[in-house]
């Protein structure tokens, strides 16, 4: 009995071996064929997907459109879910003008995730429709799958956002903080109205950080837009209907922000400065510490927009054991070809609080803006080394009729 089941046994073993065999060479076959001579490969195994893709795609290249559309459909009737398949015939159905194409490129869209043909096409297509915000939907999803496209899509993005609806959507969308943001903050420079429109409606959102924002104001300055910068930071410091006083925080009742029109401080060896309670104010001081080395600027400043006109600063301070070649002087630099357009007597040696007033005027042109510096007048050499303390308070400019 035993016998007789070997008997049995072995050509059906063979009759599987042979089988396994043959699906291995059919597999194998496949593999080599599909890309090359697809025919082939469907002659071992009819329904395989890569095998019809490439057929497609061959026939597409040839020209032969209905035979690559019919490839296609074959394609999806054995994979329902191959997204390229669906970007293809969406390409085909655009070339037609046919209305499918929207629908097609829709359904690739969801089923090719990492495709970027039909968000790029679905982008386009919303664009030209106005739908701002679907438009930006689709090139997000470009974006973070082809980053390295960022720089040159930015561009194209500022270019689109002197439209203000366009910058409001956009706008939107960077408060999200989508990672092709900085790229487009950078491309701004250069472009003034797409600049004030997108950082506008972001900075209405809260959507700029501190730095951005800093840096906002300071790119308006270097471009000379020193009364768009000055309306961007007085609306962030003062309540509507109340006025900004010409010199801002002179009383220093608040630690410098070192943004806009506030106190600067600017990073001088040699010199501390700091804002603390002192002897005879009723508040804060500036206080500035000099340190017996050679310094150009005392590194406090504030920058300002005053109108043409005659104005008198005035400011309280005093001295201890102050020295320099030729004393400490406060200056109003105008930006603009104009200079220096006012200086007070030289601020040296040792005193008790008092009282120190500068008449200037700001002429009509030339002077779109001005700096308010404590400097230390000598150009160079050992001349310019200063020792001592200087406080500062009640820091005032007012016009002149």
């Amino acid at each position: 009995m035993r016998t007789t089941s070997r008997v049995l046994a072995l050509p059906l073993l063979a009759a599987l071996v042979l089988f396994a065999g043959w699906r291995v060479v059919g597999q194998m076959a496949v593999e080599h064929h599909r890309e090359t001579e697809p025919r082939q490969a469907l002659q071992w195994r009819p329904g395989d997907p890569q095998a019809l893709q490439h057929l497609a795609m061959g026939q597409l290249q040839q020209g032969q459109v209905p035979q690559a559309v019919a490839m296609l459909r074959t394609l999806l009737a054995h994979e329902p879910l191959q997204g390229q398949a669906f970007t293809e015939l969406a390409g085909v159905a655009d070339s037609q003008a046919s209305a499918d194409a929207a629908a097609l490129y829709a359904i690739a869209a969801r089923r090719a995730p990492r495709d970027v043909v039909a968000p790029a096409w679905l982008a386009q297509r919303a664009m030209q429709q106005k739908d701002y915000p679907a438009a930006l939907a689709q090139i997000d999803r470009v974006l973070r799958l082809a980053p390295q496209r960022a720089p040159e899509v930015a561009k194209v993005l500022v270019q689109m956002a002197q439209d203000p609806a366009f910058a409001e959507a956009l706008a939107e969308l960077l408060r999200s903080q989508p990672p092709w943001r900085p790229q487009v903050l950078s491309s701004l420079r250069g472009a003034p109205q797409a600049e004030a429109r997108l950082m506008g409606a972001l900075h209405a959102r809260g959507g700029l950080s501190p730095q951005e924002y800093a840096d906002w104001l300071e790119s308006l300055m270097a471009q000379g837009r020193w009364g768009a910068a000055y309306a961007r930071w007085a609306g962030g410091v003062v309540a509507e209907g109340q006025r900004l006083p010409k010199v801002f925080n002179g009383a220093f009742s608040q630690i410098p922000s070192g943004v806009g029109f506030d106190w600067r401080r600017r990073r001088v060896p040699g010199v501390l400065l700091s804002f603390e309670p002192a002897t005879g104010t009723q508040g804060q001081a500036a206080r500035l510490r000099f340190l017996d080395r050679r310094v150009a600027s005392a590194g406090l400043e504030q920058p300002l927009l005053l109108p043409a006109g005659t104005y008198r600063l005035q400011l309280r301070q005093r001295a201890e054991h102050l020295q320099s070649g030729l004393g400490l002087q406060w200056q109003i630099l105008c930006v603009g070809p104009a200079g220096v357009v006012g200086r007070s007597e030289a601020i040296d040696g040792s005193f008790d609080w008092r009282d120190l007033s500068v008449t200037f005027t700001v002429p009509p042109d030339r002077c779109p803006g001005q700096w308010l510096r404590l400097v230390n007048p000598v150009a160079s050499g050992a001349a310019q080394r200063v020792s001592g303390e200087l406080w500062v308070d009640d820091v005032q400019i007012l016009p002149q009729s």
